[in-house]
């Protein structure tokens, strides 16, 4: 279990530092594309675009999803944030109201 909260926790950072560098991306890109502004600040930002289009294969730009419960990075589903194991048993037990388990 000790495992499972220390990869919960890694998630978590790595989803806050993308999220900040999503920003700052954004941040950039709009100055870029401003025409009010000096070229010599465009120049800047189109060098610093580039320079984060080289970092790509860092920790921060890889995001996985990750079950809060067990801490498993397979077979987790979308709107749920659980991996479908743990979605199963809690339907079954009836811990989400107006899911039920459907048998074919």
């Amino acid at each position: 279990m000790n495992k499972n909260i220390k990869n919960i926790m890694k998630e978590k950072i790595t989803s806050i530092n993308l999220f900040k560098k999503n920003i700052i991306i954004k941040i950039i890109k709009s100055i870029s594309q401003n025409n009010n502004i000096n070229n010599n600040i465009k120049i800047y930002t189109n060098f610093l675009k580039s320079k984060d289009l080289k970092k790509k294969n860092t920790m921060v730009s890889r995001k996985h999803k990750i079950c809060l419960y067990t801490g498993k990075r397979s077979g987790v589903l979308k709107g749920f944030n659980f991996s479908r194991y743990k979605v199963k048993n809690l339907i079954l037990e009836n811990k989400f109201t107006n899911l039920k388990k459907h048998n074919f």
